[in-house]
């Protein structure tokens, strides 16, 4: 029996719409790139051949650039094509909530910039 992920890469080879190969990696990528590094990252963008992943940390990010050519062939692989020839790691933003982890409420919440309204006498 096959794995759903690649009877699905398969069907959305066929489709060649753009989108379909990030919703491919967005549904498979735990079993593309393992339990550990789907934890830490996502794929957030990927066109003409250029994946952009999101890390959860500056420190992924600077671990995981010197494994670019492996998420390659490990995503092409499990694609059975040629679906990404290079891949940029970017970190989060600044202030920005990370994937899958709650914020915290606004009172607690030092990121946060209250919106305030002048009163008009």
């Amino acid at each position: 029996m096959e794995r759903a992920g690649r009877l699905l890469g398969r069907a959305l080879r066929r489709v060649r719409r753009p989108e379909a190969g990030i919703a491919w990696l967005s549904s498979s990528w735990r079993e593309v790139v393992g339990e550990t590094l789907a934890a830490h990252t996502r794929p957030v963008r990927c066109e003409h051949g250029h994946l952009e992943i999101a890390a959860d940390a500056k420190e992924w990010v600077a671990q995981l650039q010197t494994m670019e050519r492996e998420f390659c062939a490990q995503i092409n692989c499990a694609w059975g094509g040629d679906l990404v020839r290079d891949v940029t790691l970017v970190a989060p933003r600044p202030g920005a909530p990370s994937e899958g982890v709650p914020r915290p409420p606004r009172e607690l919440d030092n990121q946060h910039t209250p919106f305030v309204r002048r009163r008009h006498l």
